[in-house]
């Protein structure tokens, strides 16, 4: 009899091992990987926290999963994030200037005091996005999802809004 309670338990044991989900979204591997070449595509990454960085200009997440990231403070100039899920990132007073955030899920995403100049975040959803005290000068917001998204005292001059024209303050 004990002989098969032991059987019991070690099969419900490796049962649940195989159904086990992780605990971290993502994995060291990944995070090693983007921290060593900057790259990372198609991963997720979603809660990670890379706040405060100057490592990370020009880096390229093209398709990954990056919800609830950090991002505050870094450095990100130039870096892709094309068709990148960003729901509920922090991005605040982080620099994107010229980033590439096309086609991207920004929903609930915070840029407040964030530089985005000349930012591409063509056909982006920006839904209730907050863009408190933000640099969008020249940004492209062509075809854009602005439902909800809160712009005090950003700037936008020169930015080409979701309609195709261009905001000029008088």
């Amino acid at each position: 009899m004990t002989k098969m309670k032991f059987k019991i338990l070690i099969t419900t044991l490796l049962f649940s091992l195989a159904f086990a989900t992780p605990v971290v979204a993502y994995t060291r591997w990944q995070l090693r990987i983007l921290k060593r070449t900057k790259e990372c595509f198609f991963c997720n990454l979603s809660d990670i926290n890379l706040s405060d960085s100057n490592k990370y200009q020009k880096m390229n997440v093209t398709g990954s999963v990056l919800q609830n990231a950090d991002f505050s403070g870094t450095n990100l100039e130039e870096a892709n994030f094309t068709n990148t899920d960003l729901t509920g990132a922090k991005f605040e007073s982080a620099n994107l200037q010229q980033a590439n955030l096309q086609r991207s899920i920004l929903k609930s995403t915070n840029f407040w005091g964030a530089n985005l100049q000349e930012a591409n975040l063509r056909g982006a959803d920006l839904t209730e996005a907050i863009f408190w005290n933000a640099d969008l000068r020249g940004a492209d917001l062509r075809d854009t999802d602005i439902s909800n998204a809160s712009f005090i005292d950003a700037q936008l001059n020169g930015a080409i809004l979701p309609d195709g024209s261009v905001y000029q303050y008088r």
